[in-house]
């Protein structure tokens, strides 16, 4: 992926983008600064160039009913690691998962999940987890808030 400047008026999109995506192009374009026209072409060009990968609603677990959140920190087989990023599509796809990053250091990823309590969390992690041959050990941390950035650049 080619990567291209930002302007201080492209983060300013980007920032009002992030925090509403139906955002009409006049409301944005009032917020920024600029003319309609102009602000439609800016976002049509970040959408273009893959800076803005798409618009989608964002859930919040806890009003769906899914009141614990935790991460969850996994070591892949050493002789595995080639598959991390086959293991983490597959982790994606567990009902549950709101996020899977692949990292550095003693563990390969960090999977986020949200249930509808800790006997849930336990029967995922023993269903989805714990019984895949291909990882070694996990570790789970319970997560008592989930604040996302403000400013996302």
């Amino acid at each position: 992926m080619s990567t291209f400047p930002l302007t201080e008026i492209d983060r300013k999109i980007i920032t009002e983008l992030s925090t509403d995506g139906r955002l009409p192009y006049k409301t944005l374009a009032e917020r920024v600064g600029i003319a309609t026209s102009t602000c439609h072409s800016r976002v049509q060009a970040l959408e273009k160039r893959g800076v803005i990968r798409g618009y989608r609603a964002e859930i919040d677990p806890l009003a769906a009913g899914q009141l614990v959140s935790a991460l969850i920190l996994i070591g892949v087989h050493p002789m595995q690691r080639s598959l991390v990023p086959v293991i983490a599509e597959e982790l994606r796809a567990i009902p549950g998962v709101q996020q899977v990053f692949l990292i550095g250091g003693d563990k390969d990823l960090i999977v986020h999940v949200s249930t509808e309590s800790v006997h849930s969390l336990r029967k995922l992690i023993a269903e989805h987890i714990a019984s895949k041959e291909t990882l070694t050990q996990t570790q789970t941390q319970i997560a008592f808030e989930h604040l996302t950035g403000v400013a996302p650049l």
